[in-house]
């Protein structure tokens, strides 16, 4: 399994509650800054692996979570998506402001966003960005305290929050705390905390031919699905992303056609290409190949056997793979993935219709005669599914490898 690095630094209110986190890129578990070069590439990966895979509330809880994001990231249209109340996007000092970025911000905040101006200066750029910050960032450490007296009393009249950053002493904090700043910030409080999770690797391949078609005007739907359907990190992926908290849906979604629909072509470009920035790792050609005629059994047994959701048999298939591709538990991997009981019961138990179509194929793959559940159907029907799925799932690998 890939593993994500997170360093974590609390924000504290007035009284020293903790109220939010900033989360810090991190490449390796030994890094204390972050290293790499593309600060696009960094921004995405913390936001995809915060939203969509780790989830917020693993990471911080029902605080907020402050990401720091590039200008290109912004103008690329990589934020749809992501207008959770709790996601608070850092605007940094050195990014160019024009009217491009202020239009695609004032946008982006009158659906909702919430952004903060970090390592404030009082120059003509900032001043034009207050129109869409909530809160206001200044750095302690680097800006003189005659200018911090002369710069809250500016920034009250813009109605924003006001946060003091790298407060490192505690003659600082008592300097803060008597201008009535809100927030503090600091390692006079906190040093940032690594944090490690888990990641399940997707296919590059896939991520990049789903990226292709989603740039192609024309595209239909079942294209988009048909490539999600042929990557099991992919389907895992986009079944973090739907059942999150930003769509708040009644229900689970377990079916890869209803996610891409319930999503549509924009958001899922902004998820794809945010998977693509993550730089995410290849998995052998064989557990593809394995995932999909799993699939494709299952979806066919579903259908012959007259299940209403036969797509979400699918799912089922391309998902029993998890714990060989991961080297981890089902239990375990399915706790981090929100998805009806019944799927999850047909996953550890083989329990239910999806079970049964499942622990069919499964005995079938095995040449396990003993144990195979038939169904209901005639031997020669299960033989014909097979051999569909197999020929389909080395047809579909054959097309995602082939580049």
């Amino acid at each position: 399994m890939k593993e994500i690095y997170f360093a974590r630094q609390p924000i504290y209110d007035q009284k020293l509650h903790i109220v939010g986190y900033e989360l810090f890129y991190r490449h390796a578990e030994g890094d204390t800054t972050a290293q790499f070069l593309d600060a696009e590439m960094a921004t995405s990966q913390v936001v995809l692996n915060t939203v969509s895979e780790v989830g917020l509330d693993r990471i911080v809880g029902e605080h907020k979570a402050f990401i720091n994001v590039a200008r290109d990231f912004v103008l690329g249209g990589h934020l749809a998506g992501f207008g959770l109340p709790q996601l608070v996007f850092e605007v940094a000092a050195s990014i160019v402001v024009d009217e491009l970025l202020l239009h695609t911000l004032r946008d982006l905040y009158q659906q909702g966003y919430h952004f903060v101006l970090d390592d404030y200066e009082d120059n003509e750029a900032y001043r034009a960005l207050l129109e869409i910050a909530d809160y206001v960032k200044i750095d302690l450490l680097t800006t003189p305290e005659e200018e911090v007296r002369r710069l809250v009393p500016l920034l009250r009249r813009h109605k924003v929050a006001l946060m003091a950053e790298r407060i490192e002493t505690q003659s600082i904090q008592e300097l803060c705390q008597s201008l009535h700043f809100d927030y503090f910030q600091g390692y006079h409080f906190s040093q940032p905390k690594l944090l490690k999770f888990k990641s399940i690797p997707s296919n590059q391949l896939a991520v990049l031919q789903l990226i292709s078609k989603l740039h192609n005007p024309n595209v239909e739907i079942k294209e988009i699905e048909t490539i999600i359907s042929q990557d099991v990190a992919l389907t895992y992926k986009l079944l973090r992303y739907i059942n999150s908290a930003y769509f708040n849906l009644p229900r689970r979604i377990g079916s890869i056609q209803r996610a891409v629909v319930l999503l549509g072509i924009r958001n899922i470009r902004s998820w794809a290409t945010l998977v693509s920035f993550a730089n995410v790792d290849d998995h052998s050609s064989d557990l593809i190949t394995v995932a999909l005629e799993r699939a494709k059994m299952c979806e066919l047994l579903a259908e012959a056997t007259g299940f209403k959701q036969k797509e979400t048999g699918f799912t089922i298939g391309l998902l029993s793979v998890l714990d060989a591709m991961t080297q981890a538990p089902m239990d375990v991997i399915l706790a981090s993935l929100p998805l009806d009981e019944e799927i999850n019961q047909a996953l550890l138990q083989h329990a239910g219709p999806l079970g049964r179509i499942l622990a069919c194929t499964l005995a079938y793959e095995r040449c396990d005669w003993e144990s195979l559940d038939t169904l209901g159907l005639e031997p020669s029907q299960i033989n014909d599914a097979y051999l569909t799925a197999l020929a389909e799932a080395y047809r579909a690998t054959y097309e995602l490898l082939k580049g």
